[in-house]
């Protein structure tokens, strides 16, 4: 109990609730609403099959900072006591401390685990969080909250973080300017919450990443706990009888049930069913004194409360990097060491960290200078990762040149032009369709496919052939194929159908990740193969999948194996690999392919023998096959082409002697 009631916890939830309406009394069931959020959200990214929907506790943290904000800005502006000034230096001592200790402490593990591709983006992912842009830096480094790896990015929450600091940033101004109506000041907020509702709702499928991220996408969520607070304000508490209160109180509890149990990632989010979660939110925090915010004040959930953010700010950094460390799936007794870890963190940070900052005896001016001056030390840190392409320098010379390898595949594969990404079919540009020569293969795949395409560039003029590239990132060349994280799947697969119908290439070649269920394929790949050859397709080769490695991928099996052994990494090996899967899987299309009647090519065999799968090619050695868990580096590719182009086209001419 001492915890929760404390004079400096007191001070802190007067400080943040006091001047909410005219209720200036602490509301601890909102504290407990702060717990229930946050649990919902650890729970999500630790065990998601527990809690599909846990994820929607961000949304019910908007509601909450939405009201707490516009609560201390009114009343203050109605007191004529608001200064911008006092405002931001609250919300620096309130949000920087915990900030800065956990990118630091994610900046120091990363040193020592991350290969050099991860510590080029996160060197990218603390600038977005020193900037409080971490949103639109995930959305311009186009990654998903939801895609497939998402979870292996330790600063990838912090996007809930930079929408809270880009709505203080706008709206202490904004609703000092409406205040100027005070009679219309309920309308204009309700306005804007339901233009950014629009908007949201509005957001095509294609720009589900933008809807996410986007603070016009997302601000009604804050502006709904906005209006809250200004409708209380506005109008004297009116006595609501004890029935009504509980019936309020537990369509609240259910509409926050609904969202966490009910909702999973195959939810459009944000969307219509993230409305759910916001009004059961707003609805428990216009009621009070029932059954359900007793529960929510008792001091256990308060507590979780009290240290929410400090929780929320750690948890995810250590569930990404023992994701990352176990490469496939992480014991459930470890994910829930993690987040007892992850709450002794929490408590150690408010309590030595947070509380002594925020509550100090030291002039306000000395401790906002130190914060700011962490702050900014974030970005030579940031400067320090990406402009050397991730700090190479931290490995030892024998190993360092493969930590570089491949990383850069934005050119070679044509991304966002013949490798689309969350884009439409009409983004394919015209020189995907080839050069208009003949013989003409064309690659019709996932990014994998698009991995192959370096390497039957680079033997095309020897072999005087052409070559065209369609591929779409997670789609693999299924017709009727559907992934809710990739909206465009389906319409981009009819889009390639269409176009090598126009087309007539000599030769189809279907290249995927294949890490899709049996009785998918064995459900799509007849009807595709059917629709190919009723195109006028003469050739169709399916690739198979190439080695797999377990975690990051390959370079980091190199690093790791030099520090378990002190040697590099065998040109042939299984350390960490998923040889396994790729063998059955080959099994499984040599089945298919012979049922259909059409070519197939073991990428696996090319790679593969009895002493293991090629990791390094090239003179000595020097260049790894693959960059991450299983896309070709360019000359990986250029390796598989040349052993797989009889195959393909038929041996080559010798020339007369």
């Amino acid at each position: 109990m001492a915890i929760v009631d404390n004079p400096e916890t007191m001070a802190a939830r007067r400080e943040d609730e006091l001047s909410v309406g005219h209720a200036p009394a602490y509301r601890p069931d909102i504290d407990g609403l702060r717990a229930v959020a946050v649990i919902g959200v650890l729970v999500f990214h630790a065990f998601p099959r527990l809690l599909p929907g846990g994820f929607a506790g961000v949304d019910v943290f908007f509601v909450i900072s939405g009201y707490l904000i516009t609560g201390i800005i009114d009343r203050q502006c109605a007191n004529g006591t608001f200064s911008f000034r006092s405002f931001y230096a609250r919300r620096i001592l309130r949000i920087f401390p915990s900030l800065i200790i956990v990118v630091l402490a994610t900046f120091a593990i990363a040193w020592f685990v991350f290969p050099v591709g991860e510590m080029e983006a996160l060197g990218s992912n603390i600038m977005g969080a020193a900037a409080f842009a971490e949103n639109f830096m995930l959305h311009e480094q186009i990654v998903g909250y939801f895609d497939p790896g998402a979870e292996r990015l330790p600063l990838l929450h912090l996007w809930s973080l930079g929408i809270e600091e880009q709505y203080y940033i706008i709206w202490p101004a904004a609703l000092m300017l409406i205040t100027r109506w005070p009679s219309q000041k309920a309308a204009i907020v309700a306005a804007l919450g339901l233009g950014s509702l629009v908007v949201c709702l509005a957001t095509p499928a294609g720009e589900a990443a933008w809807a996410f991220y986007s603070p016009t996408t997302r601000g009604w969520e804050l502006l709904a706990g906005s209006l809250l607070a200004v409708l209380m304000g506005q109008r004297a508490a009116r006595p609501i009888a004890p029935a009504l209160r509980n019936l309020l109180a537990a369509v609240g509890v259910a509409g926050i049930a609904v969202a966490l149990f009910g909702f999973s990632v195959s939810s459009p989010w944000p969307g219509v069913r993230s409305i759910v979660p916001v009004l059961a939110t707003m609805v428990l925090i216009a009621t009070s004194g029932t059954l359900v915010h007793r529960v929510l004040a008792s001091p256990p959930i308060v507590f979780v409360g009290l240290i929410s953010y400090p929780l929320y700010l750690w948890h995810f950094p250590l569930i990404a990097f023992t994701k990352l460390q176990f490469g496939g799936e992480v014991p459930e007794w470890i994910l829930l060491a993690l987040l007892g870890l992850s709450a002794g963190l929490a408590w150690l940070t408010y309590r030595f960290i947070e509380r002594p900052i925020r509550f100090g005896t030291l002039p306000i001016g000395w401790r906002i200078g130190p914060l700011l001056a962490g702050m900014a030390a974030l970005i030579p840190l940031s400067a320090a990762a990406t402009s050397t392409r991730g700090l190479p320098i931290r490995f030892a010379p024998e190993i360092r040149g493969f930590m570089l390898s491949g990383s850069e595949t934005s050119s070679h594969w044509r991304r966002g032009r013949c490798l689309l990404l969350l884009q439409p079919a009409s983004a394919f540009g015209a020189d995907c369709a080839g050069q208009g020569r003949r013989p003409l293969l064309l690659i019709w795949g996932d990014s994998y496919g698009a991995a192959l395409y370096p390497g039957l560039l680079q033997l095309s003029t020897e072999r005087g052939y052409d070559v065209a590239q369609y591929t779409a990132s997670a789609c693999p060349p299924l017709i009727g194929y559907t992934l809710d994280a990739r909206p465009f799947c389906k319409s981009i697969n009819d889009d390639v159908v269409l176009r090598i119908g126009r087309l007539r290439p000599d030769v189809v070649i279907l290249d995927a990740t294949w890490g899709h269920a049996e009785a998918v394929l064995r459900q799509d790949l007849p009807r595709t193969v059917a629709q190919l050859r009723a195109n006028g397709v003469a050739k169709i080769v399916l690739m198979g999948p190439p080695p797999s490695w377990q975690g990051v991928g390959l370079s980091h099996n190199v690093l790791d194996y030099y520090r378990q052994t002190g040697a590099v990494l065998p040109e042939r090996t299984l350390f960490r690999s998923n040889d396994e899967w790729t063998r059955s899987r080959d099994a499984l299309f040599r089945d298919l392919t012979r049922e259909l009647a059409i070519d197939f090519i073991s990428v696996r065999d090319v790679f593969c023998n009895g002493e293991g799968c090629l990791s390094r090619i090239g003179a000595g050695g020097t260049q790894l096959t693959a960059f991450d868990a299983g896309h070709l580096t360019v000359p990986g590719s250029i390796f598989l082409a040349r052993h797989a182009m009889d195959e393909l086209l038929g041996p080559a001419r010798q020339p007369p002697r």
